[in-house]
């Protein structure tokens, strides 16, 4: 059963939270880039940022909540491609039944531009603190972008 615990431990903080090995790895330092237009006059006005929380918090609460069908249809096409609807489910119900429905404690928007944005949040539970994480705009709709591989995820 240990065995189980620690393959979901890996799989939920690789595939739906965070790429591994990517902004996330705190490891080592990350260079840090200017804001831009775009990301200063969001954090200013708060302009354009309620659609993006909205479904950063979605997507996190239909992660644990095991509501397979919301949250897959939060990811972006291109981690669509890396991982099924049924994969996307069985993480979900593991996540569900280990942590219970975790829902976001702490949201912000790191930055925005255009259809691209990076955004840091947790649950209350340390090892699923995000850092910048890549959101992506897909036929109007912020979608979750940190799969391994290529892309925003880099």
């Amino acid at each position: 059963m240990r065995m189980r615990h620690a393959v979901l431990a890996v799989a939920i903080l690789c595939l739906p939270l965070t790429a591994c090995g990517s902004d996330s790895d705190q490891s080592e330092p990350k260079a840090q880039t200017a804001p831009t237009e775009d990301s200063r006059e969001a954090k200013s006005k708060g302009a354009g940022t309620a659609a993006l929380e909205k479904s950063v918090r979605t997507y996190t609460k239909a992660l644990f909540g095991a509501d397979a069908d919301t949250g897959y249809a939060l990811l972006s096409e291109r981690c669509k491609g890396q991982m099924s609807r049924e994969e996307f489910e069985a993480l979900a119900k593991d996540a569900h039944h280990e942590y219970g429905s975790l829902a976001i404690k702490n949201l912000s928007v790191d930055q925005v531009s255009g259809d691209m944005a990076r955004v840091s949040y947790g649950v209350g539970v340390p090892q699923f603190e995000r850092k910048a994480q890549p959101w992506t705009r897909e036929g109007g709709t912020w979608r979750w972008d940190a799969c391994q591989g290529g892309g925003a995820a880099q």
